[in-house]
């Protein structure tokens, strides 16, 4: 691995909060890097201001996102959704927003299945209130075409390969986008009501009520510096496998 990830969140964490950054090489050989939009900013926000919220939110199945919250999962495959030409990273640090996806059970693997069936039945158009539990920091992301990225990475997920061709499988000029999440547990989770505009076939939103600095900075990671650094170097050599993976930069 060739250095430590910059993690730039939306809002700072103090310099007393884990230090120890995992690190994120880039994938060698024939991939090159490439820019993308600058991050999205909260609306609500100040500069400067201890006040100031993340309020950013990734829209994301409720079944990945307790995975990610487990640490059965490091990372997450996207496209863009119908009201996007294409999926990009908007942001290096954001909230999990759970949504209702799909009550398929072969979307999962066997243990899976079993351990997350409350979120598999979870359904947001009954919800009058949404539970925000963690935050993500994007340490890498990928792009690719090659159709056995969900085997290649299938140590680092709790799906089936019905899920890629489920989810996946529509806008085939587009590439699978990858992105590696370490995650971290609001020590009180964010409590929201539903609203419309949170629904849509978009994957980032601003919720109305964000979180803090002083809560960012109390979050606690779900698995250690160590073991999250493990599981980078296994994603890397897995993703140095595939016909063709090129790295995102966010900016």
């Amino acid at each position: 691995l060739q250095g430590r990830a910059s993690l730039r969140a939306q809002v700072a964490r103090p310099s007393t909060t884990r230090t120890n950054k995992p690190c994120c090489a880039r994938v060698t050989g024939r991939r090159k890097a490439v820019a993308v939009a600058e991050a999205h900013r909260p609306t609500r926000s100040t500069q400067g201001d201890p006040r100031q919220q993340l309020q950013l939110a990734l829209k994301e199945w409720a079944v990945t996102c307790a995975a990610l919250g487990q640490g059965d999962q490091t990372i997450i495959l996207r496209k863009g959704g119908i009201r996007e030409p294409a999926f990009r990273p908007a942001a290096s640090t954001f909230l999990l927003f759970p949504t209702s996806f799909h009550s398929n059970t072969r979307l999962l693997k066997p243990v899976a299945n079993v351990k997350y069936q409350q979120d598999l039945a979870f359904d947001q158009k009954t919800a009058t209130h949404l539970t925000i539990k963690h935050i993500a920091s994007l340490t890498g992301c990928w792009t690719t075409f090659d159709p056995h990225v969900l085997a290649a990475l299938s140590d680092h997920h709790v799906w089936t390969q019905d899920f890629l061709s489920t989810r996946l499988k529509w806008k085939p000029n587009q590439p699978i986008t990858v992105m590696e999440l370490q995650c971290s547990q609001l020590q009180q989770p964010l409590v929201i009501p539903t609203q419309d505009s949170y629904w849509g076939c978009f994957s980032w939103i601003d919720v109305q009520q964000g979180i803090t600095q002083e809560q960012l900075s109390t979050a606690e990671a779900v698995m250690s510096d160590l073991d999250f650094q493990g599981r980078q170097q296994q994603v890397r050599t897995a993703l140095g496998q595939l016909d063709d993976c090129t790295e995102v930069v966010v900016k």
